[in-house]
């Protein structure tokens, strides 16, 4: 052995302590420490991705649910057709008649989704690409009607949450897939 290797070995017994102890823990106890951390950032990042899936899920659930709900599907189907005939479905906002529930159905149905997504209960971009062009649509056709049930009721809030969203996503069209 040469004296460079003598001195090396040396060093390291000499230093063997301070690397066993580190802020007065053994060097095992810091490996076990940052085990522990990497499970714990491991398990947050797992409940995080299982949290934004259950948002999906649940609005993917709720548009195949309202695929098999009579009741809103015709309602859906009166308020376009009352739309083609009427011109302004706000006449209709004052009598209450089978039309204006119709009406109300539908729009307490996305008011509903509008508000979960403001909530964060529900993912608004699955929603947007799978709905973009109904939910504008509806607000084309119900806008009139919004604004006069508002003016009647004297609430201000009515459908807000609907309204924000279409406005938004007016402001902010889906992309075209190629």
């Amino acid at each position: 052995m040469d004296f460079s290797q003598y001195i090396y070995n040396v060093k390291i017994i000499e230093d063997f302590p301070k690397i066993i102890l580190w802020f007065g823990e053994s060097l095992g106890f810091w490996i076990q420490s940052a085990i522990f951390l990497l499970s714990a950032v491991g398990a947050v990042s797992v409940i995080w991705h299982n949290g934004l899936l259950a948002k999906k899920r649940a609005i993917i659930d709720l548009l195949i649910q309202q695929k098999s709900n009579k009741d809103l599907i015709e309602a859906i189907q009166k308020v376009y057709k009352l739309a083609d005939e009427e011109n302004y479905l706000s006449q209709l906002a004052s009598n209450d008649s089978g039309d204006r529930r119709a009406i109300l159905t539908v729009l307490n149905n996305i008011e509903f989704i509008a508000a979960g997504m403001r909530m964060g209960a529900f993912d608004e971009k699955t929603y947007k690409q799978m709905q973009y062009s109904n939910v504008i649509k509806l607000w084309a056709v119900s806008s009139s009607f919004i604004h006069e049930l508002r003016k009647i009721d004297g609430i201000d809030t009515l459908f807000q949450d609907f309204e924000t969203l279409a406005k938004k996503w007016e402001k902010a069209p889906i992309k075209f897939i190629n």
